[in-house]
């Protein structure tokens, strides 16, 4: 029954406002108000990392061989004991938190490594010695189309239960990522990602679940009702059940 609404949560945009990043959104920039703990229903969204492997040839003075995060959104990401930078180095990744068999926490390190994009969400935890770093993953969130591109602001966007006999429906809320800000949508369009109408529909049963992580600019639809349009998506990698 609930995935009959999703007619109302995912769109096609015919409109000329669709892709257009100076259409007014309040989620646009980065604030004050994003704040640096996650409360009530936005707390999910925080301590969300881009990674990148690092490829810098190795010495004997300095750390090398291991990744530079930063979180989407924000300009400064915290480092540990209080330290800021645009962004930080970790010696690994410990997947350990996942609950991912090492074989496939290891597939998705090699696919880091090559290059591919994928989100990871964790803590960055120094060494007691403080003589290193690592990234404790909690969650592997994976993109959705290999022709998308990450124009635009990341947000979280999840089914908040409300149902309407008419549309627009404001069924959905989008929470940008590493922030305390939300609001409430119409729908998302995720023709701007390239990927295909099966990967799509897959995608968005994950609004019902642990929502969909979605980079794009808002824009205006049927009667005025918001929109985020999708030039890129992740959606949660699963545990597998037995391994």
């Amino acid at each position: 029954m609930l995935r009959a609404f999703l007619s109302t949560a995912v769109a096609v945009c015919l409109l000329p406002a669709c892709g257009e990043s100076e259409v007014p959104d309040e989620l646009g920039d980065e604030s004050a108000a994003d704040g640096e703990v996650g409360k009530g229903d936005t707390a999910d969204a925080f301590t969300y990392f881009a990674v990148n492997p690092d490829l810098r040839a190795c010495s004997f003075d300095a750390r090398c061989g291991g990744f530079f995060v930063s979180r989407p959104n924000r300009a400064s990401t915290i480092c540990g004991r209080g330290s800021t930078a645009s962004r930080c180095y970790v010696d690994s990744l410990d997947f350990s938190g996942t609950a991912l068999p090492k074989s496939i926490a290891a597939d998705y390190e090699e696919r880091i490594r090559a290059g591919e994009t994928i989100l990871l969400k964790g803590d960055i935890a120094p060494a007691p010695d403080d003589r290193g770093s690592s990234l404790h993953v909690t969650e592997v969130w994976t993109s959705g189309s290999q022709t998308g591109t990450l124009d635009g602001v990341f947000l979280l966007v999840k089914d908040n239960g409300v149902r309407c006999i008419t549309t627009p429906c404001p069924s959905l809320t989008e929470i940008r990522l590493n922030s305390n800000r939300s609001a409430v949508i119409s729908e998302v369009d995720f023709s701007l990602s390239g990927a295909d109408d099966e990967t799509i529909a897959r995608a968005a049963d994950g609004f019902f679940d642990d929502g969909v992580i979605v980079v794009g600019y808002r824009y205006y639809a049927e009667k005025r009702s918001k929109g985020r349009e999708a030039n890129q998506f992740f959606t949660r990698a699963p545990v597998p059940l037995h391994f």
